[in-house]
């Protein structure tokens, strides 16, 4: 297995982008010296090397569209990745489609003001995904049991850590689905 070294050129890192072993390429991901598009490439695979690579801030002074134009997959798994800075995090934030606040919602790694404001998002996908977080706090939780979308409280009455006002509210919800869901979590 090759070993990198800081001293490592670009073309040798480019060349190792290319090698069989899943932590080789991840490795150049990590690396300083690797060039923006292997670093694109690799994303989809080495999403924490490539957000902990200690020279994407210079090469987001060099390419202030760096990420922000890769393909749309990529973008998204590293919004979702727990190491995405607040940069990416606000671009996911403030997005247009609501994909990426969906995909925003998922990353465990949220701060609780963030975790609240998409807990109000429009989108009724982007609010389930809130809704399904292992931690949520008891006024969101009991906020979200009272969504007008039956899809999102599904999600909160799957929940192990239910609010006795929540089981109640639940109990009583017009969807035969959150009831069932309601009914099975409570038994377990």
């Amino acid at each position: 297995m090759p070993v990198l070294t800081p001293d490592m050129t670009a073309a040798d890192l480019e060349r190792l982008a290319g090698h069989d072993d899943h932590a080789v390429r991840c490795a150049v991901a990590a690396h300083p010296n690797t060039p923006p598009d292997v670093l694109r490439t690799l994303a989809p695979t080495c999403p924490g090397e490539v957000l902990g690579n200690p020279g994407l801030p210079l090469l987001r002074l060099a390419h202030p569209r760096l990420i922000l134009d890769w393909p749309r997959d990529t973008q998204l798994t590293l919004i979702r990745h727990a190491f995405a800075p607040r940069w990416l995090r606000r671009f996911a934030m403030t997005h247009a489609q609501s994909d990426f606040q969906v995909a925003l919602a998922t990353n465990l790694a949220l701060n609780a003001e963030d975790v609240a404001a998409l807990a109000q998002h429009g989108a009724w996908q982007v609010r389930a995904r809130i809704a399904a977080r292992p931690e949520l706090p008891p006024a969101l939780i009991e906020a979200l049991s009272a969504d007008p979308d039956y899809g999102v409280r599904m999600y909160i009455a799957a929940r192990a850590d239910l609010p006795g006002a929540s089981v109640d509210r639940l109990r009583r919800d017009a969807s035969v689905f959150v009831r069932q869901v309601l009914e099975q979590g409570q038994r377990t």
